[in-house]
Formats: structure tokens, sequence, C-alpha cells
């Protein structure tokens, strides 16, 4: 049987330059800010300038055993929003209530790599509120379902989905009784989530769909199966014959080496670099049968190879538009997600829980356009030049001093707790309790971000360059040319006819807001 790559939502190029030997062996070369910078976006969302230096300290070995097995527990999340919203009679609240909870979860969570596998299954079984087929509690349900098993075993996860409210309402499975088969979800668990097109037939097809008769929805979205509407007959699917039920199905995809591949691909696709060589898919997918299917043991091979960490698989794949505010958001420390965030998601081509079609978002190039881009730039505006600062928004708590650096002056900063640097994921209450309607609806109504005097203070003080270094460093890992650096210094520090001061205590506040502008809109910040 062969791969066909038609139907999948990657659709990115391979990085220039051959295949090393050893492309899955354990890395064992330098490690250093880049290199965890790297780990922490594609493991996760990005981060604080200190949580890439506290894994970097760590080394690989150690900063990949945090990664993948994280000793700290994570916040006490609430399992669901708010019950009032997520069943209120309006669907915009339903909606934003399910939507918001999930995106709070990965603004904060102190275990990325379960939420980013969350949102790889999340696009691999898509489905979505786009129709209002689904409930806004069956998604809740469903997310949390692949936050549960989204990195161990394959085939419990796959008979999960199978049974799982949404998935049977989205794909019409719960209609699919034995007098009125329906094919829609046999023909995509074959097509999008396991094998790939060319590798079953329109009568494996049609006998999977008698096979999944009998699973409805009760009461509640109670999953149950009613035999009499189920389909005993002898069914030939694939090549095997016998009187097959729902669970033989999934057994039988299971039994096939050509969904290893599938599988395989997509997550080299997704942690690595699009269109990956043959013979890495083979290597990988190697792993992944010796494993039994365990896609935790999976993803632990990928993110400590050779291959994750080579120049090849450095900033290879456009960031989505969920990763992009995400790490943006988790950059600048926000406390909260605020509610406009929806609506530039939507901008950008991306709303949580609202995939476009059953194969998910296509992804790779196609996430980056002249409208997107706009969208992108315009929402980076809006968020460094928020001018509620944590000293304003707080009462009480008025301007500091801080040494400015070898000149000895002082400068106005944020309050200490802002000049900390900590992660959004180690800072406010979980959600519980938080409603919609109580959520701060833009940047500017946070109470707390990291402003200019925390990052000046980062940088020591009131000097140009090391204002730059740090932000160059903190957003890129200073991934720039030397014309573009002094391009930007210039920026910061020029005096001209529009500013006709330089860097210092007047003017820093505004020269920082647009420095930060400029760099995350930069080519590097969109490419995890």
């Amino acid at each position: 049987m062969k791969l066909d790559n038609s139907t999948d939502p990657q659709v990115g190029y391979r990085p220039p330059g051959p295949l090393e030997a050893g492309a899955l062996d354990r890395y064992r070369g330098h490690f250093g800010s880049r290199q965890a910078a790297h780990l922490v976006r594609r493991a996760g969302f990005g981060g604080t300038p200190d949580d890439v230096e506290r894994l970097a300290e760590l080394g690989a070995d150690r900063a990949l055993d945090a990664v993948l097995h994280p000793a700290e527990p994570d916040l006490p999340f609430p399992d669901s929003p708010d019950p009032a919203e997520l069943y209120d009679i309006q669907l915009r609240v339903k909606n934003q209530a399910a939507q918001m909870w999930y995106l709070d979860r990965l603004l904060r969570t102190r275990r990325p790599l379960v939420e980013k596998m969350t949102l790889f299954w999340h696009g691999h079984f898509a489905t979505s509120l786009i129709s209002s087929k689904v409930a806004p509690a069956q998604m809740v349900e469903q997310i949390n379902l692949f936050r549960a098993q989204g990195l161990g075993s394959f085939g419990t996860l796959l008979r999960s989905v199978t049974y799982d409210p949404a998935m049977l309402v989205w794909l019409d499975n719960r209609k699919n009784v034995a007098a009125h088969p329906n094919e829609n979800y046999a023909r995509e668990l074959m097509e999008l989530f396991t094998l790939g097109l060319g590798n079953y037939t329109e009568d494996d097809v049609k006998n999977a769909a008698r096979a999944l008769t009998g699973i409805t929805l009760a009461a509640g979205s109670r999953v149950v199966f009613q035999a009499r509407l189920h389909d005993a007959d002898v069914k030939t699917f694939l090549g095997r014959t016998g009187n097959f039920g729902p669970d033989d199905i999934v057994d039988i995809v299971l039994a096939q080496p050509v969904h290893q591949r599938f599988i395989c691909r997509k997550l080299l696709e997704f942690f690595v670099y699009s269109d990956p060589e043959p013979e890495l898919v083979e290597e990988l997918a190697s792993v992944y049968a010796t494993s039994g299917f365990d896609i935790g043991k999976t993803v632990g091979t990928i993110l400590r190879s050779n291959v994750f960490f080579s120049p090849r698989a450095y900033r290879a794949l456009p960031k989505s538009p969920i990763e992009f505010v995400i790490g943006l958001q988790r950059y600048m420390q926000f406390p909260q997600v605020p509610l406009d965030t929806l609506t530039w998601l939507g901008r950008m081509g991306q709303i949580p829980l609202m995939p476009q079609t059953v194969k998910g978002w296509d992804g790779g190039p196609t996430w980056i356009n002249t409208s997107t881009m706009l969208a992108r730039m315009n929402y980076v505006n809006e968020v460094v030049h928020a001018q509620k600062s944590a000293a304003a928004a707080a009462p009480g708590t008025g301007s500091a001093t801080m040494a400015a650096g070898a000149g000895g002056a002082s400068m106005p900063s944020a309050s200490s707790s802002v000049g900390t640097s900590m992660s959004p994921a180690s800072t406010g209450p979980a959600m519980n309790g938080t409603t919609v309607s109580t959520m701060p609806k833009f940047p500017s109504s946070l109470p707390s971000m990291r402003d200019p005097g925390a990052i000046v203070a980062s940088a020591g003080g009131l000097h140009a360059e090391r204002v730059l270094d740090a932000v160059l460093g903190g957003v890129v890992q200073r991934d720039v040319t030397s014309d573009l650096r002094g391009t930007l210094l210039a920026y910061l520090d020029g005096v001209n006819t529009d500013n006709p001061q330089p860097f210092g205590p007047e003017t820093f506040e505004l020269r920082t807001r647009g420095l930060l502008a400029l760099v995350f809109t930069l080519p590097a910040n969109n490419l995890n």
C-alpha cells in the first residue's frame, strides 16, 4: 500500500539539503538559548526570556525530560467553562465560553506539550462549532479527551474518538443505523484519520459504515450502543471477513502498516518540517510500531532527535495564528486572554474550536498571505501600544527608580511585580468562576503585562544597544542580519526631525514599544 499525501493538511515544502545519517539519534550537540527557544516554540507556545534561559541551563537531556515529563503539576484549571454560559440560550455566548476556556489553558499551562498535542489532535480529528451541529459542551468534552489521551496510545485515542459525542454528531455516526447506513465517519476514519486516500476501496467504506452502526446518543449526550440498530451480518473490510462491530473496525485499521506512516508523517510535519523524507517517515514509523503505537514515546523520539535540532528544521514552519498570538501573549506576560483575541484569530484564519472543514486547517504556508499578515501586524500594534501598564492600572503603585547602567542615571519603571520575569502560566488564578462577561475585552484592559520599563530593567538600564539585544534575544534569539540590527538600533536611538531626542528617560517608553512592534512582525517571529 502506498501513502497518498494529497489530503494531508500540511502543504508546505521540504527544506533544502540532504537528510543526514542518524536523523532520529539522540541529539548531543550544543544546547543554548537558541536551541531551548526552538524547543519551547515547537513543544509549546513560546515563553519569556527567563523560561528559555531556565531550559538552556539544564542542558539538552534534562531540558527534554522537563518538557516530556514535567514534575510540577498544572494549575487547577476547571474541566469546563462556567455552566451558566456554556448552556446559555445565546449561541455566541456558549461558543465564546468554550473558546476562551480553551485559550486560557494554552496561555497559562505549566504543561505546554500536553496542550500542543491537544491542538494537534484538534486539527487532526477536526470537529467544529462552525455549523452549529456540535454543542459547545460537546466540544469541551472532546478537547478534554485529547488532553487526557493525546500522549498515550493512539489505539485507545482512536476508539475514544469513535465513541465521542462531538464526533458522533459532527460526522453523523449517531444516525448510522442498519436500515440506513451513513458513511461519513467510516470514510473519514480511513481517509483523514488513519490511512489516506488510495489505501481503501468504496466497498471498505460501505462495510465499515455497516460495522459502525448502532452507536448513538441518549439524553444528555450519553453515548449508548443499541444492538437493534446495528448491522449484525457478515462484512468484508480491508481483506478480512467477519461479523464486525465498531471496535473491530478500529482494530483492523490499526493493523494496516500504512497507518503507521500516515500518523508519523503528520507528527513530523507538525514538529519538524513539511514533506519529510520517506526514509525519515519509515524510521519513525518503526519506532511508533515498536512502542505499541505510543504517541508520547514517538513524540519524545522526535523532540530528542538530531533532525529536530538540525538547521534544516530551525524556523522551518510558519506559525499558526494560535501559536503566533499565544506566543506573543506569553512573552508579554498576559495574566489572562483578552476577549478580542477571538476576533484577531478570526482575521488571521484560525478560530479555536472552529476548523473550516472536516480535514482541519490547511496550515503551512497558507497561514501567511497579505490579509493575514496585515492582521498579525495590527494585532501586534494593539498589544505593544496598550497604554495601561501595571503601574498605571494598579492604584497606589507609583513609579520606581532603577539604575540606568554606566551613567548612573535613574528612570521610571514598571511595578516590581512586572519587573520580575514570570511566565504567565505561574500567575493569576485559574479561570474557574470567570465568565466571558467579566473578562478583559482588550489588552489595554489587563491589570498588568510586560511593559517598556520591565524590558529596560532587564537590559540593565537606559542603554539603547543593550535594550535592543534584550528584545532581539528574547523574541527572535538575535536571528537578524547585522544590517537589520543596525536599522533597528538607528530607530531606537536615532535622532531626526520626527524624533529630535535620543533614547532616554523621556523617549524610552514610546521607542521600546515601537521596537517591539517591529521585532514581533519580523519574518523570524512568524516562523517556528
